[in-house]
């Protein structure tokens, strides 16, 4: 470890204490972890950056922010890398953590998946950035639950994180009871056992899960070496948040072609807003949206480009989606009685018929129609909040962003309540870098739902008011230790 003299200590601080030659190096640290991590720093985060940066040099001995620099430039830096992205990023995850995806998984794509391979019974599954193995564990349980008898089957389920102590956790199985709060009591005891403060995974289920260490960024995939290829589905969530755009372009494209045709990618909601992939195209569940791997045959055949790639978060409750009824499309027959009354129609054409509707057409992906049949339930009701959110994911889908943060001000002006209206508009807001307009909505939320009964439901969220509450609160939580380590006069104040 570089130990350096006092007097140079001295005159390598005072050029660091210089606003300029701080502001370059910063921009050379920053440029070096988009490079090493993909890492970007947005500009609310810089005094956290640098704070964490200086806290690390000290940490180790180095006198200066620039020879610590060098250290991380090294060949040898892989370690420290790893405790940077451990002590930036949120590793914050429990069981069964978004109910939206659960129910997406569980009854559509692992279904979906489980009968294309009945004859091959192969699958191969990855959850790319895992942390403590909270989420792959969940998608192994669900495949548990699916396919109970799998003999003769070869299942890859696999769990990679940059973080070599997160993933030492994660092959241990061992959690605590906090890692329990969206799972239902009855799942908990299926699955685990008590063991003293500690719930330990069935050995069933921990066998099924393969982990190793993995950076997103510089590990080159697809690689029949490294069994990252032809995956059936890659989850990877709240990764794409930290990385810089470049990054984003070349994980999600190294993502698309270790897909096999038609495989599926799922990331949290907003996560690839406006980032333009040619090989994935979004499917629109009730659920929510994913986006599937388009076959070499569709992309020979058309010559164009889809449109910048949008994640809305369309998880509201619906009926079971049938196609459409043809009423609004088809003239009405000659009647050959009188016409029953209007107030008297057994299924009269409210702005929530027309809303099922135009959720019904969206699943199917008739995008445009879906919009349309939006508007006219406005025309039939120009004060309901509910069109002008389903209004916002179709326009998030289209690229459409300001249209999108639009509609949801809409929505939450009829509806001061509309929880998802906030979270939704708050996502778009963090990921144009808004990070103060983004922590204010959510705070809206979060007050909100504490007013809710907690057994009240969030139907966009298909999840109780409580538990919405519990995560709202632990992100403030994570907010506010996040504001005071990078400025504690904004805590006082």
């Amino acid at each position: 470890m570089n130990q350096i003299q006092t007097e140079s200590n001295a005159e390598i601080l005072h050029v660091e204490d210089n606003p300029l030659n701080d502001t370059a190096l910063f921009d050379e640290l920053a440029q070096l972890a988009a490079h090493q991590i993909g890492l970007r720093i947005p500009d609310d985060a810089h005094d956290r950056f640098v704070g964490m940066l200086r806290e690390r040099a000290a940490h180790l001995g180095y006198a200066s922010l620039k020879d610590y620099q060098i250290l991380l430039a090294g060949q040898q830096a892989t370690e420290e890398w790893e405790e940077l992205v451990r002590i930036f990023t949120c590793s914050e995850t429990f069981f069964f953590r978004d109910h939206g995806q659960i129910d997406l998984l569980r009854l559509h794509l692992l279904p979906e998946l489980i009968a294309q391979h009945c004859n091959d019974k192969t699958l191969r599954l990855w959850s790319a950035g895992c942390a403590s193995g909270e989420e792959v564990y969940s998608l192994a349980m669900l495949v548990d639950m699916l396919l109970p008898k799998r003999d003769g089957w070869n299942i890859l389920i696999l769990g990679t994180d940059i973080d070599s102590k997160a993933i030492a956790r994660a092959q241990q199985g061992r959690y605590g009871q906090w890692s329990f709060r969206m799972v239902p009591s009855e799942l908990q005891q299926r699955y685990f056992k008590l063991e003293g403060k500690e719930w330990i995974l069935d050995e069933r289920i921990r066998s099924m899960v393969t982990f190793r260490i993995s950076n997103l960024v510089g590990e080159p995939f697809p690689d029949s070496a490294s069994g990252l290829h032809d995956m059936d589905m890659i989850l990877c969530r709240n990764v794409f948040i930290y990385f810089n755009t470049t990054a984003v372009h070349a994980v999600a494209a190294k993502f698309a072609a270790t897909l096999r045709e038609e495989g599926y990618l799922l990331t949290a909601h907003t996560e690839l807003i406006g980032h333009p992939l040619r090989e994935l195209e979004s499917r629109l569940f009730v659920e929510g949206v994913v986006y599937q791997r388009i076959s070499c045959q569709h992309l020979v055949a058309s010559p164009v480009s889809p449109p910048s790639l949008g994640v809305a978060a369309v998880a509201w409750r619906a009926a079971p989606v049938v196609r459409p009824s043809v009423s609004i499309a088809t003239k009405v027959p000659v009647q050959t009685t009188p016409p029953v009354p209007p107030a008297l129609t057994p299924v009269a054409l409210t702005d929530e018929v027309l809303l099922k509707e135009a959720r019904a057409h969206a699943h199917l992906g008739e995008f445009d129609l879906a919009g349309l049949i939006c508007r006219k339930a406005l025309v039939v009701n120009p004060l309901a909040a509910a069109p002008y959110f389903l209004l916002a994911q179709l326009a998030q889908i289209k690229g459409d962003f300001n249209l999108a943060k639009e509609c949801l001000n809409k929505a939450i002006y009829l509806d001061s309540r509309f929880v998802a209206a906030y979270l939704e508009l708050a996502a778009l807001c963090e990921r144009a870098d808004d990070m103060p307009q983004a922590q204010t909505l959510r705070r809206a939320a979060l007050g909100i739902v504490r007013s809710m009964p907690n057994y009240e439901m969030i139907e966009q969220y298909e999840m109780t008011a409580g538990a919405l509450t519990q995560w709202l609160e632990q992100w403030a939580c994570e907010a506010t230790e996040s504001t005071s380590k990078s400025d504690p006069k904004k805590l006082k104040s």
